[in-house]
C-alpha cells in the first residue's frame, strides 16, 4: 500500500512534465532503457539546465544511494543495478527511488557468486525497463538474469551461469538487456552441452513476461574476449533488425523475432564494446583494438544495414580510424555523433560524411557515454569525477559547466555511468550519489521521437523461416513442456493463421513427443538432453531440451555413455567425459594440451537451481603432472564451493572467491596426495536470517571424521543453487598436458 500511495502522490511537476509529452510515442516521456527513447543518447527535448551547483543551484534532491550504471526513469520512478553492503554483505542490488524526491520506494538485494568479476567492478551493467508492463529487467553480476515487477517483486529469474554456463570476464564486462516488443535480449559468452558446445558469444531472447526462450543465436567466430555492447532494434527495407557487436569482433545484424542472421561486419580483431546507435539503415559503431586491416589502433564506422550476407567489403559507408574509442558508445542527435575516446576527449563528427567538426577534452578516462538534447546540450561524466555541461557552438564546444565530485578521504568519487534525461530533469550518479538536476520555474520543451521505419506487411509473404517455442527447456522427471512452431515470412514479419501439418521428432531426450507436440519427460530418474525437431513442408527448427532430477540424486555414472559428458551437464562439454577407471566408470575433467585457457576451469552443475538447505557428497582423485602439478578439485553446494588447491597445498571454503574479504573464505593447509580418493562433503544449513556452511574431507579408505574441517556462518546467505563439481587443471600449456581430476559417487541428499 505504501508505494501504492507514494506512486499516486507524484507533485505536479512530474506529472506536468509526463502530461506534456503524452502526444509523444509513450517511451518520449521516460528514460526506459540506457540510451533513451530513441536508443542513441539523444533526449528529445531542449535543454532546462545549463548549470547547476552542488551547494544547490538547479539541484533539485541527491540520494546517498550510489553506483556505476546509467540511472532507467519509468512512470515516475528510477531504478538502477549496483553494489550495496560491505563485508560479509557485499552485494549486488536493484533499487527503485522516487524520481520526484530521490526516495527509496524499494532496495531488492542478491548475492555475487561464480564470477571473476571483482567488487570494485560490480554493479556496471544498466537495467532495461518495459513501457507496457511496468517492469525491469536485470543482467547481475553473477549472472542472474531478473524479472522484476514496479514493486520490486521477482517475477521470474534465470541463473544465466548455471544453466547455461555463462562466462564471466574479470574487468565487469556484461551485456545490459535490451527489449523488443514482447522480447527481452541479453547476450554473453559460453560453451554449454549439446549444439552448444562450440564456444561462442550467444544471444538469447527470453518472452518478457513468462522468461521462456523464444530463440538462441550465436557469434559466427571463437570470441575473443567478453563484451558489453549492448543490441539496439532498427528496420531497415522493411525488416526488424537487432544490431549488435559481438565477442569475436563482428558486428551483426538479426531478425529481431528469429535471431536470423541478416548480415555480418568484421570490425576488429577483439570483441566489441562500444554499443551501436543506428538511424534508419545506418548503423554507427566503434571499437578501440587493433583493427582488421591495418596497425591504427581505434574506428569509427557507418555501416549500411540494407545489405545482407557477410558485409565486410561492401557496406562500410565511410570509416574514421585513429578514434579509439573502446568504453563508451555514441550519441547521434541533431545530424552529429558525439563520441567519448578512451582518453576522455568528446569528439563531434558529422554523421553524413563522417568528418571531424571539433574535440574537447573532458580529463584522463573517458568511460561514460554523452547525452545530448535537442538544442545540443551535453552532459557527459569523465572517470574521475567530473560532471560537465556543455554547448555545441557549431564549431567548437562551448563549457558550460564544469563540476568535480571529491570521494571518501579525499579519494576519486568516479562517473561510469549516462546521464538521464526526462522531463527537463538530468539525473545522473556517482559511486557514492545520485543527482536530479532541474528547475522550479522551467519545463521541457520535448520534440517528437522519430518512429521506426514501417515493416512490411506479412500479407502474402510465404514461409521462409520456422522456430519452435520455446527454443530450450529443462525439466524434471515426469515433467511437460508444449512446443509450437511459429513460421515467419521473408522479411521477418511473423505469419499468423492456421499451422499446416508439423513432422515433430525427438533425439537424445528420454520421454515421448505427442503428434501435437506435446513433450513428457521419462518418469525414471536418468539425466538426458536432446533436440526436438520439427518440419513444416521444406522448413525444420529444433529446440533444446534435457530432463534433470529431483533430490535426492546419487549418480555413479554407470549407466551413462563413455567418452561422453554427462547429458544436459552444463559447463562440462569440451573439457569432460565419462572414462573407465578400474571396473567402474567415473566421470574425468580432462586436461589437454592446446586447449584454450577457459577449458582449464570447469564448475560443472547437475540440473538446475533448487533451494538451498541440502548435501553434496563426492569421491574424487587429482592426478599429478610433469611431476609437480597438482589440480584443484572440489564440490559445490547452493553456490558455495569447497575446494582442494593442490598447487597452493591448502583447503578452501568459500562463498565468492575473489570477493574483498576473508569472512567467508576460509582456508587451511592441506597438501593432496595423488592419485587417491578422497571424499568431500559439503552441507548448507538454511537458517530464518542466515545459513551455517561447514565441509569436509578425507581419504575415501578411512571413516569418515565426525569435526567439520571448515565451515562459517552466512549473515547473508545463498538460499538457492546448483550443486555441482568443480576442477581447474594446474599444469596445462599448449605444449603438455596438465593434472587431470576423476570424480566417482556424487550424491545430493535434502538435509535431515
Amino acid at each position: 500500500m505504501r508505494d501504492e500511495f507514494r506512486a499516486s502522490n507524484r507533485t505536479v511537476t512530474v506529472i506536468a512534465a509526463c502530461v506534456a509529452a503524452m502526444v509523444l510515442p509513450v517511451s518520449a516521456a521516460d528514460w526506459a532503457t540506457w540510451r533513451g527513447p530513441g536508443q542513441n543518447g539523444m533526449a528529445y527535448e531542449k535543454a532546462v539546465v545549463t548549470k547547476w551547483s552542488p551547494d544547490g543551484e538547479n539541484l533539485l534532491w541527491k540520494s546517498p544511494e550510489g553506483g556505476r550504471t546509467t540511472p532507467l526513469i519509468m512512470n515516475g520512478r528510477m531504478y538502477f543495478i549496483g553494489p550495496v553492503g560491505d563485508g560479509e554483505c557485499l552485494q549486488e542490488r536493484v533499487i527503485c527511488l522516487d524520481a520526484e524526491t530521490g526516495k527509496t520506494i524499494w532496495d531488492y538485494h542478491f548475492n555475487v557468486f561464480f564470477s571473476d568479476i571483482v567488487a570494485q567492478r560490480v554493479g556496471w551493467t544498466a537495467l532495461a525497463g518495459d513501457e507496457e508492463t511496468g517492469n525491469v529487467y536485470a543482467h547481475g553480476t553473477g549472472g542472474e538474469m531478473l524479472c522484476l515487477d514496479r514493486d520490486g517483486k521477482v517475477l521470474w529469474k534465470h541463473s544465466l551461469t548455471e544453466e547455461y554456463n555463462r562466462v564471466s570476464g574479470y574487468g565487469g564486462r556484461l551485456v545490459n538487456p535490451a527489449i523488443d516488443e514482447d522480447r527481452v535480449i541479453v547476450s554473453f559468452l559460453s560453451s554449454n552441452w549439446g549444439n552448444h558446445a562450440k564456444p561462442a558469444h550467444r544471444f538469447v531472447t527470453f518472452d518478457k513476461r513468462t522468461g521462456k526462450v523464444v530463440w538462441w543465436a550465436e557469434s559466427m567466430m571463437p570470441p575473443a574476449d567478453t563484451v558489453y555492447a549492448t543490441p539496439v532494434v532498427t528496420v531497415v527495407d522493411g525488416r526488424r533488425q537487432l544490431i549488435c557487436g559481438g565477442g569475436d569482433g563482428v558486428v551483426y545484424g538479426l531478425e529481431s523475432r528469429t535471431g536470423r542472421i541478416v548480415w555480418s561486419f568484421k570490425l576488429t580483431k577483439m570483441g566489441c564494446n562500444s554499443s551501436p546507435v543506428a538511424d534508419g539503415k545506418y548503423v554507427y559503431i566503434s571499437h578501440s583494438e587493433e583493427n582488421i586491416d591495418n596497425t591504427t589502433m581505434g574506428r569509427l564506422v557507418c555501416i549500411d544495414a540494407s545489405k545482407t550476407g557477410d558485409i565486410t567489403k561492401t557496406g562500410e559507408v565511410w570509416r574514421l580510424d585513429g578514434l579509439d574509442a573502446g568504453y563508451a558508445s555514441p550519441a547521434l542527435a541533431n545530424g552529429r555523433l558525439y563520441h567519448v575516446d578512451n582518453g576522455a576527449n568528446l569528439h563531434c563528427i558529422d554523421a553524413k560524411t563522417g568528418k571531424a567538426v571539433w574535440k574537447h577534452k573532458l580529463g584522463r578516462v573517458g568511460k561514460g557515454s554523452a547525452t545530448v538534447t535537442a538544442d545540443g546540450v551535453i552532459y557527459v561524466g569523465e572517470q574521475n569525477g567530473v560532471f560537465w555541461v556543455l554547448k555545441d557552438a557549431g564549431d567548437h564546444a562551448e563549457e558550460l559547466s564544469k563540476v568535480t565530485f571529491e570521494g571518501l578521504n579525499h579519494t576519486i568519487d568516479e562517473l561510469y555511468g549516462s546521464p538521464t534525461v526526462c522531463g527537463g530533469r538530468v539525473y545522473f550518479m556517482t559511486r557514492y550519489a545520485t543527482y536530479c538536476l532541474g528547475s522550479k520555474e522551467s519545463k521541457a520543451d520535448v520534440v517528437p521521437v522519430p518512429a521506426l521505419a514501417a515493416e512490411r506487411s506479412a500479407a502474402g509473404q510465404k514461409p521462409t523461416t520456422m522456430t519452435i517455442f520455446p527454443a530450450d527447456v529443462s525439466l524434471i522427471p515426469g515433467g511437460t513442456a508444449q512446443f509450437e512452431v511459429r513460421l515467419f515470412g521473408e522479411s521477418g514479419a511473423k505469419l499468423d493463421g492456421p499451422t499446416p501439418k508439423v513432422e515433430w521428432s525427438l533425439v537424445g531426450v528420454k520421454g515421448e513427443l505427442s503428434p501435437e507436440g506435446l513433450l513428457t519427460a521419462s518418469a525414471h530418474p536418468v539425466f538426458s538432453a536432446g533436440m526436438v525437431s520439427a518440419k513444416v513442408g521444406g522448413l525444420s527448427a529444433t529446440a533444446r531440451a534435457r530432463v534433470t532430477q529431483r533430490l535426492p540424486i546419487y549418480e555413479t555414472f554407470e549407466q551413462m555413455k563413455e567418452d561422453a559428458p554427462p547429458p544436459g551437464w552444463t559447463g562440462t562439454m569440451g573439457k569432460t567425459k565419462i572414462v573407465k577407471y578400474g571396473d567402474s566408470k567415473v566421470f574425468q575433467k580432462l586436461a589437454e594440451k592446446a586447449k584454450p585457457s577457459p577449458v582449464w576451469k570447469m564448475r560443472a552443475y547437475v540440473g538446475e537451481p533448487v533451494a538451498g538447505g541440502y548435501t553434496v557428497q563426492a569421491d574424487l582423485l587429482g592426478t599429478l603432472a610433469r611431476r609437480r602439478f597438482r589440480p584443484d578439485m572440489g564440490i559445490i553446494n547452493s553456490r558455495y564451493e569447497l575446494i582442494m588447491l593442490g598447487q597452493a597445498k591448502e583447503l578452501e571454503l568459500s562463498r565468492w572467491r575473489d570477493e574483498p574479504t576473508h569472512g567467508l573464505r576460509k582456508k587451511i593447509p592441506f597438501e593432496m596426495k595423488t592419485d587417491a580418493w578422497y571424499r568431500m562433503k559439503l552441507r548448507v544449513k538454511m537458517n530464518l536470517e542466515s545459513a551455517q556452511v561447514q565441509a569436509k574431507v578425507w581419504l575415501r579408505e578411512e571413516k569418515e571424521p565426525e569435526a567439520w574441517t571448515l565451515e562459517f556462518e552466512d549473515p547473508c546467505p545463498n538460499r538457492e543453487g546448483c550443486p555441482g563439481l568443480f576442477a581447474y587443471s594446474n599444469g596445462t600449456t599448449d605444449k603438455s598436458n596438465g593434472a587431470e581430476v576423476y570424480y566417482d559417487n556424487v550424491k545430493v541428499s535434502v538435509n535431515e
